[in-house]
């Protein structure tokens, strides 16, 4: 483990690097002026600004970045992104950022990652799983941004930005033909109908059979089935004002990837005894099982039954089903008044997703657990900002959310789970009603040299659920909710800040520091309503964040240099338990938040962009980071265990040690006009955990891998091909691990996949 010494050399030697770097990197004589690299707009102090005058630690991946590497969700962007990890489980995204991960995804609590699409946040897991479609930029905002976009935006953001209409027309599509019967295809259309009024379409129809092997290929996982439609409309009569409509329609079918894993890694026992024990060895068996296979596993007794060694395998009986569908619809609209501008953010979410799962990893027919999420969003945002000219910058605003959910639980079923008689079945309905206030104002005490920013936003959230349970025909369920329901309520109320300095040593050369909080919202067990012995709600968890950086354009653009050093101080953490509870039809495990921790985390990040010669285009980053609980006693035995333990000084799940990325791509310019690209984008990182005990067997060791492109483009850019290959070293990574009722489940990431894109621009 690195010391607090360490991380400060670290910031030593790297903030030195950034003020020394121009006596050691000239531009050589006759550069041409146009080679250098392209200026990058972001959105993340909610206006429009050039990333490198922003001083907050954000990776921005821009149209043709995304298509270069096949980042067609969310899953793909750690390859390109430090300090950024991502795991999942069935349809829910797990993102992780500086220590932060993403663990509760159930409707009882919040994201700690922020997401948002246009400036509409998504509020569930599942939806940070949206496919890029026609997608001008992704942000990923390192660090809590608990003041401009508030709360549960915990570790950090993400934000997408699709596409807007624009006064000209344009055309273009992607077909992609690879590995697994890949067929993809993505257009838009863009039409300018007036000078004042413009149409832009955009859609993705990809299907893919699954690269988790089933006991036959009815019961592949992991395939895809989506659709994506998106319309927007803009009306700007004149300079001033500006409406932007957006509807969009996504849909998700296949098999999905079961709810929280699909295969169980093992367990651990006493090896004198037999007796379950999580301080004892690890068994590579499922201990789950009803019929055991008659051999003696350990100490003479036969306590389960062997696992298929291949990660890539699924060894349940059941056809998994994912269904989900999502319809946005979003309204951004502003007038510039001079003095100041004035912006509505309306957004209007219907979601549903239904996801199953084999519990006892078997091909026996029995134990099927299922969860079915129906919501409604609704958000408003108004603010009113300075022009952004003069000394002094402010913006003021206020933010409305409601969550209406509709949340249908089945357990223990024979079957498939979806109108399956003969299952324990609960249904909940939260709602969550958000209301916050906030603002920021910069002033440049030295113009264009040395600028201060301030900003606080209070935020009062509202949670109420109200809870029925019986066994029942889950056909009849609703007839099953007539006795009077159980109901609960939560107010969570929390003030975050922010406060940055920043210092121009020259142009294109910054140097910034900062302190900000933000939290996460507490939230209900729906467990305790079952069973009282629970705790019926869990608190916020807090994070306070200090962060010294430096932004750095050389040569005449053509190396840009951004550096970050931060230390996270987390209190009140919200960590997940697992316990057994036993219904009229069997044992099943349920998810028990607890706020049962302090933590830190800490690191240096580094991002290198460069042209060094024509033609020659480089991106690498680096990151060094430590984080582990400094306080967590008396946390509880996961399920089917026993005892409390203290975790003090474990390390935080998702969090390597170190990580390092690599794009080299090479233009080779063709005698007709247009070139030839072959790129190499090389990810490698430490070893991590993926629970809280840091077991052998929730360790994924350190791994690197290596995607290869072949590209061509014509003399105008207009045509476009590429041959790729993605995971070329065919590593397969655990991105998910959580204990349950059969022992450790896994999920694993997608193995080696080739691929042939064709595209066109009009």
């Amino acid at each position: 483990m690195r010391s607090r010494q360490a991380v400060a050399r670290a910031v030593s030697i790297a903030l030195g690097a950034a003020v020394a770097w121009p006596a050691l990197a000239q531009q050589q004589p006759g550069t041409p002026d146009d080679v250098g690299l392209e200026e990058i707009v972001v959105t993340a102090q909610r206006r429009e600004e050039n990333l490198q005058n922003v001083p907050i630690a954000v990776t921005a991946l821009i149209t043709e970045t995304l298509l270069r590497n096949d980042v067609r969700d969310l899953a793909r962007v750690e390859v390109l992104t430090p300090g950024f990890s991502f795991g999942r489980s069935g349809s829910d995204a797990r993102p992780a950022i500086r220590g932060v991960r993403t663990e509760n995804v159930g409707v009882s609590g919040d994201p700690t990652i922020g997401f948002f699409v246009d400036d509409i946040y998504r509020s569930r897991a599942s939806q940070a799983n949206e496919p890029f479609v026609d997608v001008a930029r992704v942000e990923v905002q390192r660090g809590p941004q608990g003041t401009l976009y508030g709360r549960n935006t915990f570790g950090g953001n993400v934000t997408v930005g699709s596409a807007a209409p624009i006064n000209e027309f344009e055309a273009g599509f992607d077909l992609i033909y690879g590995d697994y019967e890949r067929i993809s295809g993505s257009g838009f259309v863009n039409l300018p109908v007036t000078d004042t009024f413009q149409l832009r379409f955009a859609a993705l129809r990809e299907e893919m059979d699954g690269f988790v092997q089933g006991i036959d290929s009815a019961r592949d996982i992991f395939n895809r089935d989506t659709e994506y439609y998106r319309v927007a409309a803009r009306f700007a009569p004149n300079e001033a004002f500006e409406a932007v409509l957006r509807y969009s329609l996504w849909k998700e079918g296949g098999t999905g990837g079961a709810a929280f894993g699909y295969r169980v890694g093992g367990a651990f026992v006493n090896p004198a005894t037999g007796a379950l024990d999580i301080q004892g060895s690890p068994v590579r068996l499922n201990i789950g099982v009803t019929e055991l296979d008659g051999i003696p596993d350990v100490a003479g007794r036969d306590i389960g039954r062997p696992i298929n060694p291949d990660p890539l395998f699924y060894p349940g009986d059941t056809v998994l089903e994912q269904d989900l569908e999502q319809k946005a619809a979003s309204l951004n609209v502003s007038y510039d008044f001079g003095p100041v501008v004035v912006r509505s953010i309306t957004g209007h979410v219907d979601y549903e997703v239904f996801r199953n799962a084999d519990n006892d990893f078997t091909a026996a027919v029995r134990n099927v657990d299922a969860q079915e999420d129906k919501l409604t969003a609704i958000s408003q945002e108004i603010q009113v900002a300075s022009s952004g000219e003069g000394r002094l910058n402010w913006i003021l605003g206020y933010f409305y959310f409601n969550e209406d959910i509709d949340y249908s639980i089945f357990s223990s079923c024979p079957s498939v789970a979806r109108n399956t008689p003969g299952c324990a079945f609960a249904a909940g309905f939260p709602e969550t009603t958000s209301n916050a206030f906030f603002g920021e104002a910069s002033y440049w005490v030295v113009p264009d040299r040395f600028r201060l920013t301030a900003g606080i936003r209070d935020t009062t959230d509202e949670k109420d659920i109200t809870r029925f349970a019986a066994t029942t025909d889950a056909r009849q369920r609703v007839n099953s909710l007539t006795p009077t329901g159980q109901v609960a309520n939560f107010e969570f109320s929390e003030t975050t800040w922010r406060v940055n300095g920043e210092y121009y040593l020259a142009d294109h050369r910054m140097l910034y520091a900062s302190v900000s909080t933000g939290f996460r919202s507490g939230g209900f067990n729906g467990g305790a309503l079952t069973d009282p012995r629970l705790p019926a709600a869990f608190a916020p968890e807090t994070v306070t964040a200090y962060e010294i950086g430096s932004k750095n354009r050389f040569m005449d653009d053509r190396v840009q240099l951004n550096l970050s050093v931060y230390r996270n101080e987390f209190e009140d953490l919200q960590v997940q338990n697992q316990f057994l509870i036993v219904t009229p039809t069997g044992v099943t495990t349920t998810s028990v938040i607890l706020n049962a921790a302090e933590a830190h985390s800490q690191g240096i990040e580094a991002e290198l962009t460069a042209v060094p010669v024509d033609n020659l285009n480089v991106a690498l980053s680096a990151t060094l980071m430590e984080a582990e609980f400094d306080r967590y006693p008396l946390a509880p035995a996961p399920a089917r265990y026993t005892g409390f333990f203290d975790l003090s000084g474990n390390d935080i799940p998702y969090a390597p040690d170190y990580k390092f990325t690599a794009v080299v791509g090479y233009d080779i310019p063709l005698a007709g006009g247009g070139a030839v690209t072959p790129q190499a984008t090389v990810l490698y990182s430490g070893a991590y955990q993926l629970t809280d005990f840091n077991t052998v067997l929730d360790e994924q060791g350190s791994f690197y891998k290596l995607d290869l492109r072949l590209g061509w483009r014509s003399a105008e850019g207009r045509y476009t091909a590429e041959a790729f290959v993605n995971n070329v070293t065919d590593e397969v990574t655990i991105n998910r691990a959580t204990f349950g009722s059969r022992g450790l489940n896994n999920s694993f990431d997608a193995p080696r996949m080739w691929g042939l894109r064709f595209g066109a621009r009009f």
